[in-house]
């Protein structure tokens, strides 16, 4: 994307997947002091955009290079841990350039500051009061930039009285004005003379400055918040921070009589703001740490405990990526399920992989974890706002582990609770059935004592001989012979 104002264009911060230049046919200027590089996060260092090193811990940067596109101060475009500066004038390719980079402990802008650039629509700011401090966690090598020019300094330069010089990571010139992309050295243009031109949009003349560089060279793609620099005897002076230029074009496609421009804020009228915020930073600095590190422990424990919901939602088989495609770094994506005819979002993304067989500019997939119901319809949808919204094919939920279990600790209950009824049933005949051959042998055995009881039972009969009488008691009694049974 290119911006433009009057006959300038806006410096383009690089980002993931754009990577980030130099300046055109420039002079290489690997081990120069005062430029440096804006580092962001754990990866190779690749610069984001230029700066220089004022004064010890202390850097100066254009605002739009650490502000949210878009996003008022102090909403930073990354968070704050994740910045970062190089030592002055390293090959940001050699091997120590990642071990000696710097964190940066707190960021200043002026707190109105606004990155918004729609010039079609007259919206300007973010080339309004466009400078940064960054306060460093510890000094950087070699010697900081003597002091920043006063205003009859700034003044008498843009009379075109002196020249001054520009060291920058942004894009390189090749053969025939071609720009090629940065190979993470510094340049150096010198040379550069001020005009007494002031853009309309821009509210206070002496906090801006415009510049002409020499024919053939020019400011690139990459080099947003790099120093404008004027040497005065032993000193060297701090003009201003690069925001914008112009010419640029010309210049890549080989039109070498073209003049390069550039948009610079002026540094003296932020010194004293400069000098409140060290005195805050340096009261403030031990708190700022205890609170940097009690920010990492939490950060480093979510991030654990994402690693271990992500482990078990593999194995609850409620783990979802996006396998389909490759996708650039930066991209929005969610996964939406099909519920009542309507898509809606059914897990947000929580992770971006990437995948070694992805190309550079789209090196990575979204993932997520949500236990959804078995065969429900689902999709991806990605999108970047104002720019493109699509979606990818569309696949069923697969049934969870849990469900599964679930489903197969309910057929088990229920294969149980028949094998306990067929078992109740059959105990309950046997024990019938024993009930029944039970009370018979008693019926039997209780007949058999009362036949045996009656059988048993001993009976008295009267037995008479002539007068005389006897009684005669037995189980079958007889008379005695002669005697008749009265």
């Amino acid at each position: 994307m290119r911006l433009k104002v009057v006959a300038a264009s806006l410096l383009i911060l690089a980002s993931s997947v754009s990577p980030a230049n130099s300046i055109v046919n420039g002079t290489s200027a690997v081990g120069s002091n005062f430029v440096v590089a804006i580092l962001t996060g754990d990866g190779a260092p690749q610069s984001r955009c230029t700066a220089a090193y004022l004064r010890p811990r202390v850097v100066v940067a254009a605002a739009h290079c650490v502000i949210k596109k878009g996003g008022r101060a102090p909403e930073l475009l990354w968070p704050r841990d994740q910045f970062y500066v190089s030592q002055p004038g390293i090959d940001l390719k050699s091997p120590d350039a990642k071990e000696k980079r710097v964190r940066v402990l707190k960021v200043w802008t002026e707190p109105d500051y606004f990155n918004r650039w729609e010039p079609e629509k007259n919206f300007m700011e973010t080339q309004i009061n466009d400078i940064a401090f960054l306060f460093l966690e510890k000094e950087l090598d070699g010697p900081s930039l003597t002091r920043a020019a006063t205003k009859e300094e700034v003044d008498d330069f843009r009379l075109g009285n002196k020249t001054a010089f520009h060291l920058g990571y942004g894009a390189i010139g090749g053969s025939g004005g071609v720009i090629t992309i940065n190979d993470g050295k510094p340049y150096l243009v010198e040379g550069i003379v001020g005009n007494q031109k002031h853009p309309s949009h821009i509210p206070l003349r002496e906090r801006h400055l415009q510049v002409d560089y020499p024919y053939g060279k020019s400011l690139a793609p990459g080099d947003s918040g790099s120093p404008l620099m004027m040497k005065k005897g032993d000193e060297v002076l701090y003009l201003g921070t690069i925001y914008a230029g112009g010419g640029w074009e010309e210049l890549a496609k080989g039109n070498t009589s073209v003049r390069a421009t550039a948009m610079v804020t002026v540094l003296w009228p932020f010194v004293k703001s400069l000098d409140e915020q060290w005195s805050e930073f340096i009261a403030e600095e031990a708190e700022l740490l205890r609170l940097e590190s009690a920010e990492k422990k939490i950060k480093d424990e979510a991030a654990q405990k994402l690693v271990l919901d992500r482990n078990n939602a593999v194995q609850n088989q409620t783990f979802y990526q996006d396998k389909s495609g490759c996708h650039a770094s930066g991209i929005n994506a969610e996964l939406q399920g099909l519920f009542d005819g309507n898509w809606t979002v059914q897990a947000e993304t929580k992770g971006w992989d990437k995948i070694p067989t992805c190309p550079t500019t789209h090196p990575v997939q979204p993932w997520t974890f949500v236990e959804l119901k078995e065969g429900m319809e689902l999709r991806w949808r990605f999108w970047v706002p104002n720019q493109f919204n699509v979606y990818g094919s569309v696949f069923r939920a697969q049934p969870t582990t849990k469900a599964k279990q679930e489903a197969d600790d309910k057929a088990a209950a229920d294969k149980a609770a028949v094998d306990l009824k067929a078992k109740q049933e059959a105990d309950d005949k046997a024990a019938a059935d024993k009930a029944a051959v039970d009370l018979k042998a008693k019926q039997e055995a209780d007949a058999k004592a009362v036949a045996l009881a009656a059988a048993k039972k001993r009976t008295t009969i009267t037995c008479v001989k002539g007068k005389l009488t006897k009684k005669v008691t037995a189980v079958k009694p007889k008379c005695p012979a002669g005697y008749k049974k009265k």
